[in-house]
Order: C-alpha cells, then structure tokens, then sequence
C-alpha cells in the first residue's frame, strides 16, 4: 500500500510542476523542434512512470535546447507515449517569445504534425 501511496504523490508532484511550467503558453509561439532523445523511465520505487524527452529547435537563427518530463500513472500509456516520439523526427514546441530558452512540448499540439503529413 505504501508504495502506491509513493507513486501517487510523485504524480501528482510531477504533474503540478509540468503544469505551472507550461502555464500561460497557449499564446507562445508554435515552432517545429527536432527530437534528440525519447526516454522512458519505468522506476516504481520513490517514483512514477515518466517520460523523458530532449529536443532542439531553431528560433531567429539561435539554436535551443529543451527537456519535457510527462509523469504517468499506467506504464503501458508511458511507454506508448515514449515511442511516440522518435530521435531526428519533428516536434511541435511553444516557445515563450520574451524568454526564447523557455520551451513547452504539448502532447496536443502534434496534431499539427499528423494535419501537415496528410
């Protein structure tokens, strides 16, 4: 039971702060970004199922890095999310205007991916 308790508050912890960092990003700019790496991370113990992913993208000729963290609850939904997004392949990222080296990955926004590829 312990260890149940332990996943949920690393949840929801993770979840609040992948929440507040994407917070007022709907009116970010939308930029095409590259994956560098997808990485699921299966720990259990102290930990959730969560999802790792690296990417770069290119904003008025300056090239970024940025990192998006997705807790989970279910493993089999985090993995189907880390094969999702394969390295060299396009992402969709919000991009704060005024702090260009902050960056958001919306699950929700690749479907800007999958309207320009039919």
């Amino acid at each position: 039971m312990g260890v149940i308790i332990d996943v949920l508050i690393a949840y929801l912890i993770k979840l609040i702060v992948r929440l507040g960092r994407a917070r007022g990003s709907n009116n970010w700019r939308l930029v095409t970004a590259t994956i560098a790496a997808s990485q699921f991370d299966d720990n259990w113990i102290w930990n959730c199922p969560t999802v790792h992913i690296a990417y770069t993208y290119q904003l008025d000729g300056e090239t970024y890095k940025g990192k998006d963290s997705k807790p989970f609850l279910f493993s089999r939904f985090g993995e189907k999310d880390a094969e999702r997004f394969k390295p060299g392949e396009p992402a969709m990222v919000r991009v704060d205007p005024h702090a260009p080296k902050r960056s958001v990955l919306r699950r929700a926004d690749q479907a800007h991916l999958i309207e320009a590829a039919d």
